[in-house]
């Protein structure tokens, strides 16, 4: 008796604490929502203009991207911290110059099946995020902040303002908590995702019918079918999904490449899909 009330309690308590469930983002954005990962990634390389010019075309609604800042200030879409992996040059990105940065050849080991370098010498340069911004100013973008140090958040959120991006069509994610909560702090017009941290919590406490005891400013939540945490793989399911879908607020999944998962994956109540095959969810869901 004594811990049914105290179960009670916290439950009611719950219905007290501030959350955000709706943000002017979410107002553009059609369920199920298309999100092309890295811009569609196996059809061309990776967060290049051609795959990006691409899933525009195809009419995916939102750009995943990740961002890094160069030496000289530049926010710049990659995924790794260093350009070792796609290009023919190697070295940090955040210490590396802007000018430096464009004399590289940004598909050089791109390839889908380890034999063929399609777009090796063909001109794909590693873009800044303004130049992509600057293009295709009226898409909603899901950015990614990869660098942590030093810290890049005050001057994403200055070039997101001054592209008249911040308040609408902008997500702002990161797996971790530091990252993200300093970029809330200076940008809080800017819909944000759940971290990592805070996604694990959430999934414990939705087992309980306790999720709202953890207080949110996230309207975006990004994850995999299956994650691993400190208590071992969890799974993705309705339960979770509901627990978060307070609001207008919504879960997106990662990163599903097969038309059946996407369809298993829309069954369960999911909003989005990240996608590095957008022609392949378009065909789903149109």
């Amino acid at each position: 008796m004594i811990a049914f009330k105290i179960y009670l309690s916290l439950y009611l308590f719950g219905f007290i604490i501030p959350q955000t469930t709706t943000h002017p983002v979410l107002d553009k954005l059609n369920t199920p929502v298309s999100i092309a990962h890295q811009g569609g990634n196996q059809l061309f390389p990776d967060q290049s203009m051609l795959a990006f010019n691409n899933s525009v075309d195809l009419g995916i609604q939102v750009l995943e991207l990740d961002v890094h800042r160069t030496l000289d200030g530049i926010i710049v879409i990659h995924h790794d911290a260093s350009i070792n992996r796609l290009t023919n040059d190697t070295g940090m990105i955040k210490q590396i110059l802007w000018d430096d940065l464009q004399k590289v050849d940004g598909a050089y080991n791109w390839t889908i099946d380890e034999e063929n370098y399609p777009f090796r010498g063909s001109g794909v340069k590693i873009l800044s995020l303004s130049q992509l911004i600057k293009k295709y100013p009226d898409k909603i973008y899901d950015i990614e902040i990869k660098q942590g140090d030093p810290p890049i958040g005050e001057d994403l959120c200055t070039l997101l303002r001054e592209h008249g991006i911040a308040s609408d069509q902008a997500i702002v994610a990161s797996f971790y908590d530091d990252i993200i909560n300093q970029f809330h702090e200076a940008c809080p017009e800017v819909a944000i995702s759940l971290s990592s941290n805070k996604g694990t919590k959430l999934y414990i406490l939705s087992r309980l019918g306790l999720e709202r005891l953890l207080p949110l400013q996230s309207v975006i939540a990004q994850l995999p079918l299956k994650f691993s945490t400190p208590l071992g793989e969890l799974k993705l399911d309705k339960r979770y999904i509901n627990a978060f879908s307070k609001g207008d607020r919504q879960v997106w999944v990662w990163t599903i490449n097969d038309s059946s998962k996407m369809k298993e994956v829309l069954k369960i109540g999911a909003h989005g899909i990240l996608t590095d095959r957008p022609d392949i969810l378009m065909d789903v869901i149109q």
